[in-house]
């Protein structure tokens, strides 16, 4: 062999070296197999690294015709496809896994561009990410549709990076290429098998808020047949009380998070319920709302602070306004960056007496509402100066 051959030929190895250095690169590092074949390319380089100079011209051609081999036996065991293109996209090699992944030859493959292969949905957004992205230098992810010559399918990962030569010229690219085709089916099969909960969850609270409403309607057609005021409004508070759990479901029903609800519309809708439910007159008895957009509250929450505002209204509807007195009751809802919702209902109706104290309170609403603070972990506050204001606060984290 002539020396300018020998120079040739060092020169297509070091090129082959440089892409076969950032094609490993590219490989997932925590891989067994990535372990063994970065071993072996040490001992690739530990090849080319004995060629001291061309002393010895015989042994130095041995030498970089058995790195050529080990690049090659490299090459061909590694578990993920390995190619190259030049600098308009033409395929200069492929490797055998890429032959499997694809179902080409070797011959078929090379000079091909690598676009065509590209499933006809996707190529124009990969086509276009890659253009933008192969200037800049890095290296550059993504994942698509291949299409084999018989129109079979089949998704893959590709990672590539730059060849570029000692003078900054680009030379074209080299990369790897990943079946994912069994992770994006299993990824396919767990999203319909979640809107199949979605709808199933869906389901189960519309049927809960029927069965409670049923309850619910039960509860008053049996109140309307009791003659004792007292015990017809034992019912009619037990009946406001399942209707407010009802609400719950059915705004979870209508919600697109199942775990979730907006309370803002939550106390919407329960307020205006109840002003109906007790048939206030709006010129008589107005409600101000202040209340922060999309306070979202978990279903564990939403149960408790429903049942508790169901009683503060109830409360303030009942005894606030009973004669007939003009006024108006506020609800507020705030949620701050730490988390905690505080929920304040206000009224200036009828005064508490002087004696009243939350510690000694002996209605069943109030008792109730303190053993659902409870639950919510909050706090339960009353202020009487002004206005009867309760204040409940609690964190939904």
């Amino acid at each position: 062999m002539e020396w300018n051959e020998l120079a040739q030929h060092i020169g297509d190895i070091q090129t082959q070296f440089q892409q076969l250095q950032q094609t490993i690169a590219l490989l997932p590092q925590t891989d067994t197999q990535a372990t063994h074949l970065n071993y072996l390319f040490e001992n690739l380089l530990s090849g080319l690294q004995k060629i001291d100079g061309l002393e010895m011209p015989l042994q130095g051609e041995q030498t970089l015709r058995a790195s050529e081999e080990k690049w090659r036996a490299l090459s061909a065991c590694s578990p993920v496809g390995i190619f190259t293109c030049d600098v308009d996209g033409r395929i200069t090699y492929t490797n055998p896994r890429c032959h499997e992944i694809g179902d080409f030859t070797l011959e078929a493959s090379l000079g091909q561009e690598f676009a065509t292969v590209i499933h006809a949905e996707d190529r124009d957004r990969v086509v276009s990410q890659w253009c933008a992205q192969a200037p800049t230098g890095q290296p550059h992810a993504d994942e698509f549709r291949l299409v084999n010559p018989e129109g079979a399918v089949r998704w893959v990962r590709v990672r590539t990076a730059p060849i570029v030569s000692n003078d900054g010229n680009l030379m074209g690219h080299t990369g790897t290429l990943e079946d994912i085709t069994k992770q994006k089916q299993a990824e396919a099969q767990i999203k319909a098998s979640l809107r199949e909960k979605e709808a199933l969850l869906k389901e189960i609270h519309h049927r809960v808020k029927n069965n409670l409403q049923i309850i619910s309607s039960l509860l008053y057609l049996q109140a309307q047949r009791i003659e004792d005021p007292k015990v017809r409004q034992i019912f009619e508070d037990s009946q406001s009380r399942i209707s407010a759990m009802a609400l719950v479901h059915d705004n979870l029903y209508r919600s697109q998070s199942l775990a979730r609800i907006n309370f803002s519309e939550y106390i919407q809708t329960l307020t205006t319920s109840l002003f109906y439910t007790y048939r206030i007159q709006p010129d008589l008895v107005q409600l101000k709302m202040d209340v922060d957009d999309n306070v979202l509250v978990s279903l564990d929450k939403a149960i408790p602070c429903g049942l508790v505002l169901n009683e503060l209204m109830t409360n303030a509807l009942k005894h606030g306004f009973s004669d007939g007195t003009t006024g108006e009751i506020a609800v507020t809802l705030k949620k701050v960056s730490s988390g905690q919702i505080y929920l304040t209902v206000e009224n200036d109706g009828n005064n508490l007496p002087e004696t009243f104290e939350l510690k000694t309170i002996q209605s069943m609403g109030l008792r109730l509402v303190h053993g659902l603070v409870n639950q919510l972990q909050g706090h339960f506050e009353l202020d009487k100066t002004d206005k009867t204001c309760f204040t409940i606060t609690f964190s939904d984290l």
